[in-house]
């Protein structure tokens, strides 16, 4: 069962795209719930950016996970090269259901199945997948 493995590691992959600090950045909506006040200072997100980047040393950690988000992807593609070769019919119909995007009655012609047994497979798969 290939496809729980590789199903992992592009978990872990996704997760590490995930940075915090860029959220930061982003334009947020008006604050509706204080006074409106002209003039004075501003929040600059950027500033406070720059100042929390070199507080927390950012420059370091995000070459940090940028090496391990590369990691990260080579391993998920091999385990994907791994997952094309296997002969097992599960991570076969895995593999041409959510990596080759095959519409279930093509998945059945390929591998010589039932439409109704392939979205059986595809829902023990699911099944497992949740554990």
């Amino acid at each position: 069962m290939i496809y729980a493995i590789y199903e992992e590691y592009k978990n872990k992959y996704y997760e590490t795209q995930k940075e915090k600090l860029f959220m930061i950045t982003q334009p947020s909506s008006s604050k509706f719930d204080k006074e409106r006040v002209s003039g004075g200072a501003t929040d600059n997100t950027f500033e406070r950016y720059l100042i929390l980047k070199e507080e927390k040393k950012i420059d370091q950690r995000l070459e940090e996970v940028r090496s391990i988000l590369e990691d990260r992807k080579k391993l998920l593609k091999l385990k994907e090269e791994e997952l094309k070769e296997s002969t097992d019919i599960r991570d076969m119909i895995y593999r041409y259901r959510y990596i080759d995007k095959l519409k279930v009655y093509k998945i059945a012609k390929l591998v010589g199945y039932s439409e109704a047994q392939v979205y059986r497979i595809l829902d023990n798969i699911k099944k497992s997948l949740r554990k």
